[in-house]
C-alpha cells in the first residue's frame, strides 16, 4: 500500500461512521447521490450533508498533517 492510500485510511477510520460511509460508497463504488439515499435509507440532502463533512474531515486531517 502507498503512503497516500495509507494516511486516507488513517483519516477514513477516524471519520465519523455515517460520514465514511457515505464517502466509500461514492468514491470507491461509483454510486451516485440517490442511490447512496436508497441503500442507506437517507435523504438526498442527508446524503449531501454527509459527503460535505466526510470531505471537510479529509481536509482537515490533511492539514493537521
Amino acid at each position: 500500500m502507498t503512503p497516500e492510500l495509507m494516511r486516507l485510511r488513517r483519516a477514513l477510520d477516524c471519520m465519523p461512521e455515517a460520514d465514511r460511509r457515505v464517502f466509500e460508497l461514492a468514491r470507491f463504488e461509483a454510486l451516485d447521490y440517490c442511490q447512496i439515499a436508497e441503500r442507506l435509507c437517507l435523504t438526498v440532502h442527508q446524503v449531501e450533508d454527509h459527503m460535505a463533512q466526510a470531505i471537510r474531515h479529509l481536509a482537515d486531517y490533511d492539514q493537521a498533517r
